[in-house]
């Protein structure tokens, strides 16, 4: 690689190899969190929906998929990135991760289930290839001891940021008000645009993330391999034992305690943790006593990552769908506006100060204050995208997040700089333990609007939604960007690059115990069915849906007399007209007394028709069957009170886990043997 780079090769004032990693990379942050904005929604829409339909999913069983899906994508960095180290190098990972992407999300467009799982699957080979390897090329931009190396790194968060506010914005009200697979298949295109720009930037980028040579190999044995730490730990009785223990104890829970295709999913996962497992304890025998010290304080950032991470990424999960069904999302043009111009004006205050400060990232805050403005325009006053009220698509503030990370992102890191020279404690691990318990508090707000919802139809206020974001993010500026430097400042210099694909792990980790936390926040799912006999022309509305095929709703007042299931609507006993087995009979009952002092429960069917059959009963070709209709019941208190138990436990545990960990600070920096004494 020539370091010193000519003139012809820059600009303003930095490699265009950055740019063009810049747009690869905003490109696919713009698909991979558009994506995101809306699967959930998607899964738990309606199959037979009369506009938009989704997959038909209860809650659960999207939220339980989505903790997978997330998994498997940080996951996938560790085969990604050694894909790249040891054979194909970085350059050709993104080409192929990229090419991935645009065909799994491409296939997301395809209306099936098949192109559902296909797609998924793409997209974490994609992502698995293209992250971890993109990054890396920013660094090897720059020669060692460059200036301009940090600055390149800001411009590429920029980036990123970027990709994932615009993608909320564009893919979700796509997708949420046009079409899902309009939405995904846009998605895709955002990463189509961003592999032509890498492909086409290749002139830019000759000798960065090349293939390793042959010559290459370990220096000094300053550099280890899972390969070889798996050799070792079969040649350890002990600690190859204990690891197959604990992998036999997986594979049992997993059978004992999972149903269905979950079975395999979790005991793969456990046999996945045991390995690992087996590898950190290969790695503490053969290192020293002081970096045994720092081992123990690595291992419990990884814990930290794992509560983080399985708090905030709740964002795109539970707290998605909350936001459909129990946000206030309608309001005036007015507040449109104001958010606009309050960013708009951020936007152009940032660049102002850049200018005057000479940072290099004056000019790209300049072009996004012109896009921006001129988006605006567009959208406010010559489309006419915007009616008087107008509901904001739930989807749409998933952009929340990044809006506030370019927003306070630089205020963040000044505080902490400020907060050194102030003579403060200014350590990684504190960032992390204050970042977790900032991030924790925004789950008070969502507590707060889940205790306003008191009865069915009820709206939280949008403002509580917006604050328990902004915590996210201040929590997500403090704790986030100092994970990866602490791993290397505390790792054993020989396994510095495991003990990064652990890091990935953990994160991985984190977004399934966020997955599984929605799950659990879910009240289990009470299935039903329609009798042959029910007679709904009491309900002119539904029956007049019924004779069609499509979806309806039907909400009741429900609760127990003589021991007997009521459920009353307008003067009519409906429980009659339903089909429910003993067990979820049962269920239900159960539910209709587990709240003392409730007299009466709202109590809310949603029913669907079988969508092999519904096409034909539309189209007049087959009489509508009612045995035919199936869906599910909830119990909206129960409900309610699942979620704000759930978000209120969140808080406890995030507030807990961190002032735990401020109590032990001194102890724990103590053991790191001054990794962590870096001056500012």
């Amino acid at each position: 690689m020539n370091t010193n780079q000519p003139i012809s090769d820059e600009l303003f004032g930095h490699p265009k190899g950055l740019f063009i990693l810049f747009f690869a990379e905003m490109w696919e942050r713009f698909s991979y969190y558009g994506m995101r904005a809306i699967l959930t929604l998607y899964m738990v829409t309606s199959a037979t929906k009369l506009f938009n339909p989704g997959l038909g999913w209860t809650n659960g069983s999207a939220l339980a998929l989505y903790g997978w899906y997330t998994m498997l994508v940080y996951v996938m960095s560790i085969p990604g990135g050694i894909l790249a180290d040891k054979f194909i190098g970085q350059k050709k990972a993104v080409l192929v991760g990229g090419l991935i992407l645009v065909a799994g999300h491409g296939i997301l467009a395809v209306e099936t289930l098949w192109a559902f799982y296909t797609g998924l699957l793409l997209i974490i080979l994609g992502v698995g290839a293209l992250k971890p390897n993109i990054s890396t090329m920013v660094g090897g931009l720059y020669k060692q001891g460059d200036p301009r190396r940090d600055q390149g790194f800001t411009l590429f968060y920029i980036g990123i940021n970027v990709g994932a506010f615009l993608a909320s914005l564009i893919v979700g009200a796509v997708g949420e008000t046009i079409g899902w697979h309009y939405g995904f298949g846009l998605a895709g295109f955002g990463m189509l645009l961003g592999q032509i720009t890498f492909v086409w930037g290749g002139k830019y980028l000759k000798g960065i993330g090349e293939p390793p040579s042959k010559t290459e190999g370990k220096q000094n044995g300053e550099d280890s391999s899972f390969g070889e730490l798996l050799t070792n730990l079969i040649k350890s009785p002990l600690q190859l034992t204990i690891t197959l223990l604990l992998a036999v104890a997986s594979v049992f829970l997993a059978f004992r305690y999972a149903s269905g295709t979950e079975v395999f999913a979790y005991a793969a996962l456990g046999v996945f943790l045991a390995l690992v497992f087996g590898f950190l304890m290969m790695i503490y025998k053969d290192i020293d006593s002081i970096e045994k010290d720092r081992f123990v304080v690595l291992i419990l950032s990884f814990l930290i990552v794992i509560v983080f991470w399985g708090a905030f990424e709740q964002a795109g999960g539970l707290m998605n769908i909350y936001t459909r069904d129990k946000i206030d999302r309608v309001v005036s043009l007015f507040y449109i506006d104001a958010l606009f111009i309050v960013f708009i004006g951020f936007l152009a205050i940032k660049t102002v100060v850049d200018i005057i400060k000479k940072n290099d990232t004056a000019k790209l805050f300049a072009l996004l204050t012109v896009v921006l403005t001129v988006v605006y325009y567009l959208l406010r006053f010559y489309n006419n995208v915007f009616t008087n009220p107008y509901e904001i698509p739930a989807s749409v503030f998933q952009s929340v997040n990044a809006m506030f990370i370019m927003i306070f992102g630089t205020m963040v890191g000044g505080f902490w700089i400020l907060w050194a020279k102030w003579g403060r404690e200014n350590s990684s691990l504190f960032k992390m333990a204050v970042g977790t318990i900032i991030m924790g508090i925004g789950f008070l707000f969502m507590a707060k609007a889940s205790s306003d919802v008191h009865q069915y139809g009820d709206k939280a206020a949008l403002v509580l939604l917006i604050l328990a974001y902004l915590f996210h993010t201040i929590g997500e500026l403090s704790a986030s960007p100092v994970a990866l430097s602490f791993i290397t400042k505390v790792a054993p210099v020989k396994y510095v690059s495991i003990m990064m694909g652990v890091y990935f792990a953990a994160t991985g980790l984190g977004n399934k115990v966020a997955g599984s936390i929605g799950e659990s926040a879910q009240a289990e799912p009470i299935e039903i069915g329609l009798k042959s006999s029910a007679d709904l022309s009491a309900f002119t509305t539904i029956d007049t849906l019924v004779a069609k095929g499509y979806d309806f709703e039907l909400v009741t007042k429900g609760k127990i007399e003589n021991g007997q299931l009521v459920l009353a609507k307008n003067g009519v006993n409906v429980a009659n007209m339903f089909a429910l087995d003993a067990k979820n009979e049962t269920h239900l009952k159960d539910y209709l007394q587990s709240i003392p002092d409730q007299k009466e429960y709202t109590v809310i069917t949603r029913f669907g028709y079988d969508g092999t059959k519904a096409e034909a009963v539309r189209k007049g070709q087959e009489k509508v069957d009612y045995v035919l209709y199936s869906g599910s019941v909830e119990v909206f208190e129960v409900q309610n009170k699942i979620e704000f138990r759930t978000f209120m436990m969140i808080f406890a545990f995030t507030g807990a886990f961190g002032i735990l960990l401020l109590l032990f600070m001194k102890r724990l920096k103590k053991l790191t043997h001054g990794a962590e004494d870096v001056q500012l």
